[in-house]
C-alpha cells in the first residue's frame, strides 16, 4: 500500500475530540500530514484570491506548491477539506505534472447550496481533477455529479466514544435541553418549539452560539445563553446532563452534535431533512420529526421529561446506534475506498 500526502487543518470550533480533522488519529496507512510554509503577505494575497474560495487560507498555498514539486514521481493525495483547503492540485493532472498518475482525492462536508456558494471557480476544471471523492451525505452527489468523473462515495463523519460517552449513571440528567451551534440551523423551529415547550413543562435551556445567533433566543427567561467558546469539559458536560438536543436544520450532511448527542446517549429532537436519515436510520429506531410537525417534537420532548423509562430507552438507541460511528470503523472504510 502506497504512502498518502494529506492536507489537513484544525477547523470551526473543533475541541481536542471532535471535527472530521481526527480520522488522521486513527489511520493505519502509511501517510504524511503536509506542512505549511510562510510566504509574503502580497504573494499569499494573490494566490488566495485567485482561488474564489471561502475560507481558503494563505498557508494552504504552500501545502498545495509542495505536493506539486514532488509530482513528478507517482503521489495519491487526499484532502480533507476538499471545499476550503483544494484548488491548486487541479495541476496535478495537466503538463508537466501529468506525466505520472497521481491520484488525488477529497472530501467535501457542506451541502449542495452552500457549495453552490462556496465553490465560485470553474467546477468543471477543479473538481474535474479528483479521482475520488468522500461525501459527508447522499444529498451531495448530484451537485458534484454535474462537474466530475471522479468515483464517489459516502462514508459517514467518525466520533471519539471513548470522551464522548453517557453519563455514569442513570438519573444524572436535569430538566434541561441543550441546543448547540448555528451551521444550518433553522433557529425559528427552534423558537416555535422552545415557545410550545414552555407551556407544558417547567425546564430551562442551554443555549450555545455565536452573539449574532444567540439575539434571536435572549428573550427566553428560562435561557442560559453561552456566546463564549466553551471547552471540552463544558462541551461533555452539557451532553451528558441534559434530557434532550434540539437540533433544527434547514438543510445538512453530517453534524458534530448528532454524534456527539448519539454517543452520550443525550436524546436528539431533531427534523428528517438532508442527510440527516442517513446518520439516524430507521433501524435505529430513532424517532425524526417533519419541520412543521411542531407538536410531535413539542410531545416527545414531553416524554422525555415526564417518562425515566422512555428516557432510558430512547438513550441507550442513541449509545448503540453510535457504535456504527467509530473513528476505527470510519477510517477502516475510508482507507478501503482511498486504496
Amino acid at each position: 500500500m502506497s504512502k498518502i500526502y494529506i492536507i489537513s487543518k484544525d477547523w470551526a470550533r473543533s475541541g481536542k475530540y471532535s471535527g472530521y480533522q481526527k480520522i488522521i488519529n486513527f489511520l493505519s496507512v502509511d501517510f504524511s500530514l503536509v506542512r505549511h510554509n510562510n510566504l509574503p503577505y502580497r504573494i499569499r494575497r494573490y494566490f488566495v484570491k485567485k482561488t474564489n474560495l471561502v475560507n481558503y487560507k494563505g498557508e494552504n498555498i504552500t501545502k498545495e506548491f509542495k505536493i506539486l514539486l514532488k509530482a513528478f514521481t507517482t503521489r495519491r493525495v487526499h484532502i480533507i477539506y476538499g471545499e476550503m483547503d483544494y484548488y491548486y492540485l487541479k495541476l496535478l493532472k495537466k503538463f508537466p505534472f501529468g506525466s505520472k498518475k497521481n491520484i488525488l482525492s477529497a472530501t467535501f462536508h457542506h451541502p449542495p447550496y452552500e457549495l453552490e456558494n462556496r465553490l465560485q471557480y470553474n467546477r468543471k476544471e477543479v473538481l474535474g481533477a479528483l479521482d475520488k471523492i468522500i461525501v459527508m451525505g447522499s444529498n451531495q452527489i448530484p451537485f458534484l455529479k454535474q462537474y466530475t468523473n471522479a468515483e464517489i462515495k459516502f462514508i459517514p463523519h467518525g466520533i471519539d466514544t471513548s470522551y464522548f460517552r453517557p453519563p455514569a449513571r442513570e438519573g444524572e440528567r436535569k430538566d434541561q435541553i441543550f441546543i448547540f451551534g448555528i451551521s444550518h440551523r433553522d433557529h425559528d423551529r427552534n423558537l416555535k418549539i422552545i415557545n410550545r415547550v414552555n407551556e407544558v413543562l417547567d425546564l430551562r435551556f442551554i443555549i450555545v452560539m455565536f452573539e449574532e445567533h444567540a439575539k434571536l433566543y435572549e428573550h427566553i427567561e428560562n435561557a442560559e445563553i453561552i456566546t463564549r467558546n466553551i471547552n471540552d469539559v463544558e462541551l461533555l458536560d452539557f451532553y451528558q446532563t441534559s434530557k434532550a438536543v434540539l437540533m433544527s436544520f434547514k438543510e445538512c450532511t453530517a453534524s458534530n452534535v448528532i454524534l456527539e448527542a448519539l454517543a452520550t446517549g443525550c436524546p436528539l429532537v431533531m427534523n428528517n431533512v438532508g442527510a440527516v436519515k442517513e446518520y439516524i436510520t430507521e433501524e435505529s429506531g430513532i424517532q425524526l420529526f417533519e419541520t412543521n410537525d411542531i407538536e410531535a417534537s413539542v410531545h416527545y420532548i414531553s416524554r422525555l421529561f415526564t417518562d425515566d423509562n422512555f428516557l432510558n430507552d430512547v438513550s441507550k438507541k442513541h449509545i448503540e446506534l453510535a457504535q456504527s460511528y467509530t473513528w476505527e470503523k470510519v477510517s477502516k472504510m475510508t482507507e478501503d475506498f482511498l486504496f
